[in-house]
């Protein structure tokens, strides 16, 4: 007796239209037209009685049915996909692991470690995406998201990655006319430049150099750390960013941190996960790494 099943062809045109909000976005990720993305999403719900999707604005948002049917059968689609990839590499517990890292970090921390892990699970694809903040893991089909904070997200289970230590920088430029070596007190010059993602950032740092009479508040902001370096580059004023983000640019003499030494961040990164996804082979693979990681570090400290 046959399955009652739908198309594998109309799953993944709804579970990608589902993810996009958009048939022609689904269109361009299947290699196919919208016209038949359309027809695949039309025959479906014909198939099952009920409208999957509605339009708002420009956008296509799942109904309430649409949001059931769709937990209901990823767990499906995942196992379908981890067992061709398991089959196709031999038969080695492998797969695809998406991990989604603010841009500067996963650049400059995360991304040189890979080849490591690499090395010791080459069954394992990595996809890397820049992102900041909590991602819709299920919609954007993320396995891993690196966070900023105290390592407590309900529903998340955290494995610490890094810690993060604030220096102030500066063009040289804007020191080189000085007949005195700055020192901390004298940031209450200079106009003091935010990140957006560290609102809190010159307020901890200043409280942590007993500097509590000057504005840590006030100040252009700025989205991520690249663009803040730029703007203290050109002399805006003084940029407060992590070491990691800044050992090239104080290597070349791009930036000088002369205004005191780092201090470090109460908050860290962290590799987290849903609860209950730390059995995944792949993401089970990766946090034994990354905790592995770091107790040999902690032995080499």
């Amino acid at each position: 007796m046959s399955r009652r099943i739908p198309s594998l062809k109309a799953l993944s045109c709804f579970e990608q239209t589902a993810r996009f909000g958009s048939a022609s976005r689904a269109a361009e990720e299947l290699y196919l037209t919208q016209s038949a993305v359309s027809r695949q999403i039309q025959g479906l719900e014909d198939w099952l009685g009920c409208k999957l999707f509605a339009r708002q604005k420009q956008r296509l948002v799942l109904t309430p049915e649409g949001e059931s049917y769709l937990q209901a059968i990823r767990p499906a689609l995942d196992q379908l996909e981890t067992a061709t990839l398991t089959f196709l590499s031999g038969g080695a517990e492998g797969g695809v692991l998406t991990i989604a890292a603010p841009p500067t970090f996963g650049s400059r921390c995360l991304i040189p470690l890979l080849p490591d892990f690499r090395g010791r699970h080459p069954d394992i694809v990595i996809n890397f995406i820049s992102r900041i903040g909590i991602p819709d893991f299920d919609r954007e089909q993320i396995d891993i998201a690196v966070l900023f904070g105290d390592g407590n997200w309900p529903g998340l289970d955290a494995h610490l990655l890094h810690g993060e230590e604030m220096v102030p920088i500066c063009s040289p430029k804007l020191i080189e006319n000085l007949d005195y070596s700055p020192k901390p007190n004298n940031l209450r010059d200079y106009s003091l430049l935010h990140i957006a993602t560290r609102p809190r950032g010159w307020s901890d740092w200043l409280a942590a150099s007993d500097l509590t009479d000057i504005d840590g508040e006030n100040g252009p902001k700025f989205e991520h750390f690249t663009m803040a370096m730029q703007a203290a580059i050109a002399g805006l004023g003084v940029a407060l960013l992590p070491t990691f983000a800044i050992e090239d640019e104080l290597a070349n003499g791009r930036i000088v941190a002369p205004f005191g030494p780092p201090r470090a961040s109460p908050f860290h990164y962290y590799a987290t996960s849903p609860v209950g996804r730390s059995r995944n082979p792949k993401i089970r693979a990766f946090m034994t790494w990354l905790d592995q990681r770091k107790k040999q570090e902690e032995l080499t400290a």
